[in-house]
């Protein structure tokens, strides 16, 4: 698909729930939809042009004797992503910081992590403009918390048109980072130390999935009793990544989850995800962490929004796709991610 090509499906994804648009047309550098508008014409050249502008583009709207015309093309001055730049910066500084031991561990740390974190954001990213949906770029989150970062958002900033774009989309991310995540576990696990259970008196207790258990026992072999291995800073980046990717994929709302489920069931995403909120706060028990995703999925919505066009029928790649999440949730699920232990 051509560069055009490209530009004009992600601009009709922009158009489609308030046009129906006729007929494409490319004059020079500009594209030209025919349309006629579903809602009070004001209204949706208002909220199509806020659209466009936020995406680099601009748009004219005029009137012939056969409807209304839009004629769009790229805004000529581009910005810099000042703020994604400044979060990025300042997410890797927290990780640096954050992590304690020599020099040589934080950056092994830092650089680990954070290629996890981009490669899910940008299989996003990709798989958006793929789609010919609006994506922004990632947005970091630097936090004072355990791995110094709440992970990253990107931001979808136009509809879905059906539930193939959702699930390609949705499942990107998360593909792309669980295999960096387990290309880092890998490497890391092999620089593993064993030490007695007893060794230490206070810390932490990282939970197990099954992924991790299987790998750990293929590198590092069985643990005699008594013994538990303490992560290197690489192994323990791979941990935080399986974990973020696990917590991404529940099946709730606007996570990459939720998105995935809605496109393989539909609506049948609703019942499944108030389920999983259920889950969350029975397991809030034994880590309080699910109280607080159980919290901002409360305030974001646990239902996922329909596509314009639900109908559509979703195709054997994205479902098989969608197959292949469902299964890297279930072997990255940890049920206590962290136990803490007491002096």
């Amino acid at each position: 698909m051509s560069n055009i090509e490209r530009m004009s499906q992600a601009i009709y994804y922009q158009l489609a729930d308030l046009y129906d648009v006729s007929a494409i047309y490319r004059h020079g550098g500009s594209l030209i939809f025919r349309v006629k508008p579903y809602v009070e014409p004001q209204a949706a050249s208002e909220a199509m042009r806020r659209r466009l502008a936020s995406n680099g583009f601009e748009a004219v709207v005029s009137e012939d004797p056969d409807g209304v015309v839009i004629t769009v093309r790229e805004t000529p001055r581009k910005k810099i992503p000042w703020l994604n730049i400044i979060l990025f910066l300042a997410t890797l500084a927290t990780m640096y910081y954050i992590y304690p031991g020599t020099p040589s561990q934080k950056i092994e740390f830092t650089g680990s992590l954070i290629a996890i974190l981009l490669f899910h954001e940008f299989g996003h990213y990709l798989a958006g403009r793929r789609r010919g949906v609006f994506m922004s770029l990632p947005y970091f989150l630097p936090a004072p918390n355990l791995v110094g970062t709440f992970g990253a958002i990107i931001k979808s900033k136009s509809p879905f048109i059906n539930r193939r774009d959702l699930i390609e989309v949705g499942a990107a991310g998360p593909v792309a980072g669980f295999v960096v995540a387990v290309v880092v576990l890998i490497f890391g696990l092999q620089d593993a130390q064993l030490i007695p259970s007893g060794a230490m008196s206070g810390g932490l207790i990282l939970g197990d999935s099954l992924l991790i258990r299987l790998l750990s026992w293929l590198i590092i072999g069985p643990i005699p009793e008594g013994y538990d291995f303490l992560l290197s800073p690489a192994a323990f980046a791979g941990w935080v990544g399986l974990l973020v990717t696990m917590i991404n994929l529940l099946p709730l709302g606007q996570l990459d989850g939720g998105h995935i489920i809605y496109g393989l069931a539909g609506r049948v995403q609703h019942q499944i995800g108030r389920f999983f909120l259920v889950a969350m706060v029975i397991l809030g028990f034994w880590w309080q962490g699910w109280w607080f995703f159980g919290v901002m999925v409360l305030l974001f919505g646990v239902s996922h929004p329909p596509t314009l066009n639900d109908e559509t029928p979703l195709p054997m790649p994205a479902r098989i796709l969608g197959i292949v999440a469902i299964i890297i949730f279930a072997i990255s699920f940890i049920p206590a991610p962290i136990t803490i232990l007491m002096e």
